[in-house]
């Protein structure tokens, strides 16, 4: 059964209690109706309340009996996880990747296709519309529940619009996603940036269980961050903050971002930024390999490819992006004063070459003074972590509902 009404009027300042039980159950696995009340601290009615309503939309269940040390044996709660899904999109400039999963994260169908930026917004919008349209059918074959489609995009969106205000990877200026795939769905569409939901899934799946406050770092074809503060995200006023990859950190540099400003993290050091420099670079370095190649076959995997096979450039062009990493991250530590550092996207899944540089150059910027080193750590998801970060956008909203009691 696909479900609509339930997310159509969420307020985000709306009911704490609902939402602190919910969470509890979804934490804890299994828990009691005694201990929610314990732990929440709310009174035994409201719980009573919450927890009838909970169930009546079949996002809880009753799984058995505990064991009593007197009286009526208690009814253990579980979150339903594996009955409730949701299909999430990782909106790539590259790949659009797309599956159908339930509530824990488990992919239950998945659709990879290459991303056409040569027809433009309304190209694309056809192909992800083709996609939603093949995943609801599937899940209408199953008669599962479908809450909503989350959809995680290189770009700034506004949290109070839902519009993609700028995108330089896509060239979008103020564009509505969720209006263009209206013809296609009923559904509730949730969008947001891929690096904020990135850090959103790492905080519902991932290092979220052992720290409440992080910066995912997601290190791609391009460059951004997801800002977690005391287990939430934080989006700033228009929901754009962490465009660490717009930033100058070489203000003397000749290299532009897609953005068009000259010195920025993403031009020095990004997917594109690092096979613009080694395109240049091995046109006067005859002896890498680099320069046998085409320029245009040239990217940042090759890259790391030929600095794993001992490439005198390669090494020197990753050297020299990881200094320009470390330089985003120790500044993100030093204003945040953040627990951990995570990092995601296509430049850490070539092995640990780059991640081993970032920790040592990263070292050496830190105050000799803090005690506290902070780890820095890959995604838990690898290539799947915009696709989990979808997923985690739609359960977010779904720990929100504002239904009376």
């Amino acid at each position: 059964m696909i479900k609509k009404k339930q997310l159509e009027n969420i307020d985000f300042q709306g009911n704490q209690n609902k939402i602190k039980v919910l969470q509890l159950i979804r934490d804890e696995k299994e828990i009691t109706r005694a201990d929610i009340i314990r732990l929440s601290g709310l009174s035994a009615p409201t719980v009573t309340r919450i927890v009838e309503c909970l169930t009546q939309q079949n996002l809880i269940h009753s799984n058995g009996i505990g064991s009593s040390v007197g009286g009526r044996p208690p009814q253990i709660i579980q979150f339903h996880s594996k009955e409730n899904y949701v299909i999430g999109i990782d909106l790539g400039a590259t790949m659009i990747r797309s599956a159908l999963s339930n509530l824990d994260g488990e992919f239950i169908f998945e659709i990879h296709v290459p991303t056409n930026l040569k027809k433009g917004f309304d190209g694309v919008m056809d192909q992800l519309g083709e996609l939603i349209e093949k995943l609801s059918e599937r899940a209408r074959q199953k008669s599962l529940t479908l809450w909503g489609i989350g959809i995680a995009v290189c770009g700034m969106v506004n949290k109070n619009s839902g519009i993609v205000e700028y995108s330089p990877i896509f060239d979008w200026k103020n564009v509505s996603i969720q209006e263009a795939l209206a013809k296609y769905t009923n559904l509730n569409i949730a969008l947001g940036n891929v690096t904020h939901l990135i850090a959103l899934g790492e905080l519902l799946y991932g290092v979220g269980k052992e720290h409440k406050s992080f910066i995912c770092i997601n290190l791609g074809y391009g460059i951004g961050s997801g800002i977690i503060i005391d287990g939430k995200l934080f989006g700033g006023a228009d929901g754009i903050a962490g465009e660490i990859g717009h930033v100058v950190i070489d203000k003397n540099s000749q290299r532009q971002g897609l953005e068009g400003i000259k010195g920025t993290l993403e031009a020095l050091a990004s997917g594109y930024g690092l096979a613009d420099i080694a395109r240049e670079m091995a046109l006067t370095n005859p002896g890498s390999v680099l320069n046998s190649l085409d320029p245009e076959e040239i990217d940042a995997k090759v890259v790391f490819e030929a600095a794993k096979e001992g490439d005198g450039l390669a090494n020197e062009i990753i050297d020299e992006i990881s200094k320009n990493i470390s330089v985003g991250i120790d500044t993100m530590i030093k204003l945040f004063n953040t627990e951990c550092i995570v990092l995601s996207g296509g430049l850490v899944q070539n092995g640990d070459l780059l991640l081993d540089k970032i920790r040592n150059q990263v070292s050496e910027y830190s105050l000799s003074g803090v005690s506290r080193t902070v780890p820095i750590v890959k995604a838990g998801f690898g290539e799947n972590a915009a696709l989990i970060g979808s997923f985690s956008l739609i359960l977010e909203r779904i720990l929100m509902l504002n239904n009376q009691e």
